[in-house]
């Protein structure tokens, strides 16, 4: 407990930290000028803002009139105050807060600038370059808002790299005209940009943002290349001693400034330039290195192609996965499995399928009902079965006893007892571990191959669920798991075993490990899940399903897909939007044959997603909100943490089912995060 309220709190004050720095980037954007008319950065920010962070709107909209002071006056002051009020107003209303894309929200900034500074040109008097001026301002604050808002969610590093080099841009021309010691403030900063490129890029990057800051005075005034020049130098030099660490690329950095600058500058300029040089060296050097890492490995991240996985691991798990499924199907033949569990599968699926009272009997009291039938057909066989053989709360409760009898008479023909030995399962069992072992010792005696060096993922995954079991029973039956696989995918998988108890919770639990087992050691989804119903078909002498709920999140690509075997909805929440993910095929363990469709979504940092089992859906008594509450309960959710919220949302399910639950609850929450973000 004390633990997680200490991880709440850093995340707090990295909260507050986080705010404070948008806040005073705010205020130095809005000072920054091109060319010494244009301000687009001030408005850009405030609609990136209002995308992102809609609660920082109106604090950074206090922050950007703040900043006008000293760079704006009179009247142009006035009107740029009232831009940033309108653009205040106009986002902060609800149909603002509902748009979902970032082009969407530039494009209602961008007019919302228009209207107000034409409103402005109209009233002092209408000009041809004044109307030219406004529009190259509103479209370049609209395209600012657009890339910093795309750079916050895209999979692309060069987008990314952009927004950032935009903002770092606005930054420095906020700068200009502020000094320390006599030292230009811009100027140190640059110089310190142009170092951390060297240091994580090398040469090429730090060449690349010498020539970028050299030419930023431009932008503000008419000045020579010369700095440009040098700066550009002065990168490619220190990024050349790239392999020697944070020591080499500050000696580059240095001794490159040490030989070019009174050629470039003169001598008065030289001896400024070494100046802030040193200072900014000095810092460097002082900067812990554990700090730069983030920056390098967010720079050197390659695309979403991953390497494929070491031939000596997929080996390792492959055997792993083999004999998981043999011990699977032998625990099945120790507990008698036979041809009474198939007779009795075959006698629901041609009596029951369509009964109003299907659920009730085979989900709910499945392992009663399973185990009857099961008496009734080895005791009586074929010598001709009647109602009242069957159990008095069966009688009461079926409305097709009549036909329930003749298909057990049925099958009792052409069952014996004796097949329970030359079953399939045996045989299968036998061979798995074979196969699993074998593989094994083959990896004893080989060497292991080098392993590929992982490649980070764009998005991570933070992972909370809870569960209880319903009324008067102790364990439940409901399971699920979440593992990382190979190439950058995640496996979220629930499955919600048939009844309850320690039955539901075997089956469950042997489907999702299957599930991941197979899933891991390289089995393509749609025989991984073919072989877990297999497994349940035969693994059992009852009638032995569970529901699958899978989801494989691919967490460089951005995407995910889903596969739900009879399991009940699954919720997609991204901000206000709660988009409902529907089941689309019959539990695993029913037919030899299972059918498969898989949806497929796109995935951002920030999304949640939402697995729960039909006990959470079900708490509503009415069924025609049975997807509608969770929904509900979602968009009015307010915690961010999935545990927290998994635990928010089983009470709800249990405060509406009175307390005493009908059935298992399982809830299951993943929240998308991009890596490197605190």
């Amino acid at each position: 407990m004390a633990e997680s309220s200490q991880r709440l709190s850093r995340v707090a004050v990295g909260g507050w930290l986080g705010s404070l720095g948008l806040l005073g980037a705010t205020f130095l954007l809005t000072r920054a000028t091109l060319l010494g008319e244009l301000m687009p950065f001030g408005p850009g920010i405030l609609i990136a803002l209002a995308g992102r962070r809609p609660r920082l709107l109106w604090p950074a909209v206090l922050t950007a009139g703040a900043g006008l002071y000293g760079v704006a006056a009179g009247i142009e002051a006035y009107l740029r105050l009232a831009v940033f009020v309108a653009l205040g107003i106009a986002l902060s209303l609800p149909q603002a807060r509902r748009l979902e894309r970032g082009i969407a929200v530039a494009a209602l900034g961008t007019a919302v600038i228009i209207l107000i500074r034409g409103l402005g040109q109209a009233f002092l008097g209408p000009s041809f370059y004044g109307w030219v001026l406004l529009l190259f301002e509103a479209v370049l604050a609209g395209g600012l808002a657009l890339a910093w808002l795309e750079a916050g969610v895209s999979r692309h590093r060069e987008e990314r790299l952009l927004g950032l080099g935009l903002f770092a841009l606005g930054l420095l021309l906020g700068l200009e005209g502020w000094q320390v010691a006599g030292m230009s403030l811009q100027s140190l900063v640059g110089r310190l940009f142009i170092l951390a490129a060297a240091i994580v890029g090398g040469a090429g990057s730090g060449a690349a943002m010498g020539a970028v800051l050299g030419f930023l005075p431009s932008l503000t005034s008419l000045t020579a290349p010369a700095l440009a020049g040098l700066l550009a130098l002065v990168g490619l030099t220190a990024g050349a001693f790239h392999s020697l660490g944070k020591l080499g690329v500050v000696g580059g950095f240095m001794l490159a400034h040490l030989l070019l600058s009174s050629y470039f500058l003169g001598a008065q300029g030289a001896n400024l330039a070494l100046k802030e040089s040193a200072v900014v060296a000095l810092v460097v050097l002082l900067w812990p290195t554990k700090w730069i890492k983030p920056a390098t490995s967010f720079f050197n991240k390659e695309g979403p192609e991953s390497a494929a996985s070491p031939p000596v691991a997929r080996a390792q798990r492959l055997a792993a996965a083999l004999k998981f499924l043999g011990e699977s199907l032998e625990n099945a033949v120790e507990a008698g499995t036979g041809s009474a569990g198939a007779a009795v599968r075959q006698v629901a699926r041609l009596v029951c399928e369509g009964c109003p009272a299907n659920k009730v009997c085979w989900e709910l009291d499945g392992d009663k009902l399973t185990s009857a039938l099961k008496d009734l057909l080895v005791r009586k066989g074929t010598a001709g079965l009647v109602a009242a053989d069957l159990p008095g709360w069966l009688q009461g409760r079926c409305g097709r006893a009549r036909e329930l009898l003749a298909a057990l008479e049925a099958q009792a023909r052409k069952f014996t007892p004796e097949q329970a030995a030359q079953g399939l399962a045996p045989l299968l069992a036998r061979q798995f571990r074979a196969l699993g072992s074998l593989l094994e010792d083959s990896l004893r005696e080989t060497a292991a191959a080098g392993e590929a060096a992982a490649k980070e993922p764009f998005l991570r995954v933070e992972v909370g669920y809870t569960s209880c079991a319903r009324q008067q029973d102790l364990t439940c039956g409901d399971s699920f798991l979440a593992a990382p696989l190979e190439e950058g995918r995640y496996l979220l998988v629930l499955s919600d075993g048939m009844g309850a108890g320690r039955e539901a919770r075997r089956t469950s639990h042997t489907a999702v490990e299957l599930v991941k087992e197979l899933l891991a050691a390289g089995f393509s989804r749609e025989l991984a899940l073919r072989l877990v119903n297999m497994v349940l078909l035969l693994r059992s002498p009852r009638e032995s399903f569970a529901t699958l709920d899978m989801a494989v999140l691919d967490l460089n690509q951005g995407q995910a897909e889903f596969t739900k075997l009879g399991a009940c909805s699954g919720f997609l929440v991204r901000g206000q939007r709660v988009l409902t993910i529907k089941p689309q095929s019959l539990p695993v363990g029913i037919l030899e044959d299972i059918p498969l469709e898989v949806s497929r979504e796109e995935i951002q940092p920030g999304d949640v997603l939402v697995m729960v089992s039909d006990g959470v859906l079900e708490a509503h008594r009415d069924p025609a909100e049975k997807d509608r509450w969770v929904a509900a309960a979602l968009k009015r959710a307010t915690e961010s943490e999935p545990q927290r919220l998994a635990e928010r949302l089983l009470n709800q399910a249990v405060a509406l089912a009175g307390g005493s639950p009908a059935d298992d609850m399982l809830v299951a929450v993943a929240r998308l995060e991009q890596v490197g973000r605190t």
